[in-house]
């Protein structure tokens, strides 16, 4: 599961200051009305923010556990009408500090979240950020992952739903981070994380990772991140099986009309008592076409191969699917996005529920209505 990158909330802050000393001394009167003048407002007002989006979601394949396949998190009802995020929050920043809190709730939290505890469910960022040097910056809390193109909140991506392989990385993540963004060409930050999208560790084994972006110009973004560490957050008695991730996509606007993104994932985690390791990995590529000032089409192909089932368990022990989707946007309003999307996933086995029997194909139409306040 995963972020886009785009749309991370990474704002807020709080400076203060004391008014200048005088360079001469007043006169009493003087002194008298400068007391009564308020000093000059320094301090940045927050900046509040909000977003709902309902979605109505139909699986053509009739689950009687009215849910989508159990590696589909987000938009993951079936016939029914349903909030997948809303969420409602501030963000600060100031010159040398910044921070964002945002608290959540829907099916996404609800279903992304359930190995959490309660108390940090309907948390969304929590984070804050201290400048070191120029353009470096110490963030850590609760915030959005360093992982992946897409994000949990659909108005931010190219697609109304995510990819497979969006769902199964990281969307959060609990930590610190070190920044270096010239705001220019080149990101680089290190990460050290409580786990594989973890807030609440139940070990003692801390995880790494890294960020990459490079931005030959202002139509293009490369994009390179990695997790090392203890991915299923298990108790130390358990045993330790270290998790080796890679992330890598790209983005392109071709021209005001057509935008391109594509992202490969790889990973690798050691198997019980250390005997090799499971490998998975997936692709996407999704091309959006604008056609009016209003109105767009998006299409996406991707594939996700887990055969071991690392992520994604099934009733043949793994996943292997391939899957494409057609959307529709329209925006009737600036603050308004209505989208409908089909897609359909096809895999080699037989692994998609439909009457109590096990099918090669998985079809779904959903709508979403997203509000951004």
């Amino acid at each position: 599961m995963k972020m886009t990158l785009f749309s991370v909330l990474a704002l807020g802050g709080l400076l203060s200051g004391a008014p200048a000393l005088a360079q001469q001394a007043a006169l009493p009167a003087d002194t008298a009305r400068a007391a009564a003048s308020p000093a000059p407002d320094t301090d940045p007002k927050p900046d509040f923010f909000g977003y709902v989006g309902v979605y109505y979601g139909y699986d053509f394949n009739n689950p009687a556990s009215l849910t989508r396949p159990g590696f589909i998190y987000s938009e993951n009802l079936h016939n029914q009408i349903a909030v997948n995020i809303a969420l409602l929050g501030a963000r600060y920043q100031s010159e040398r500090v910044r921070g964002t809190f945002a608290i959540q709730t829907g099916t996404y939290p609800d279903a992304n979240y359930a190995a959490e505890p309660q108390i940090f469910k309907n948390i969304y960022e929590a984070w804050g950020g201290v400048k070191l040097a120029p353009n470096l910056w110490l963030d850590a809390g609760i915030f959005l992952s360093h992982i992946g193109l897409e994000g949990p909140i659909s108005r931010d991506d190219l697609t109304l739903t995510r990819s497979i392989m969006a769902d199964n990385s990281p969307y959060y993540e609990a930590g610190a981070k070190l920044t270096f963004d010239n705001g220019k060409k080149w990101l680089f930050s290190g990460l050290v994380l409580n786990g594989w999208q973890t807030i609440r560790d139940r070990n003692q084994n801390m995880a790494l990772g890294t960020q990459v972006q490079f931005r030959p110009s202002e139509k293009w973004l490369l994009n390179s991140s990695t997790f090392v560490g203890e991915g299923r957050n298990e108790p130390d008695s358990v045993g330790r099986r270290l998790r080796y991730f890679h992330d890598f996509y790209v983005t392109g606007n071709l021209s005001e009309k057509w935008k391109l993104a594509a992202a490969l994932d790889a990973g690798w985690e050691e198997k019980a008592q250390g005997r090799g390791y499971n490998h998975w990995h997936g692709g996407a590529l999704i091309v959006r076409r604008r056609l009016g000032h209003k109105t767009g089409v998006v299409g996406r192909a991707e594939y996700y191969h887990d055969r071991a089932g690392v992520l994604t368990s099934t009733a043949v022990g793994g996943l292997r699917t391939g899957g494409y989707s057609l959307g529709f946007d329209y925006n009737p309003v600036t603050r308004v996005i209505l989208r409908l999307e089909g897609k359909q996933f096809r895999a080699p086995d037989a692994v998609f529920v439909q009457d109590k029997q096990l099918q090669r194909t998985n079809t779904a139409l959903t709508g979403l209505l997203g509000l951004t306040f």
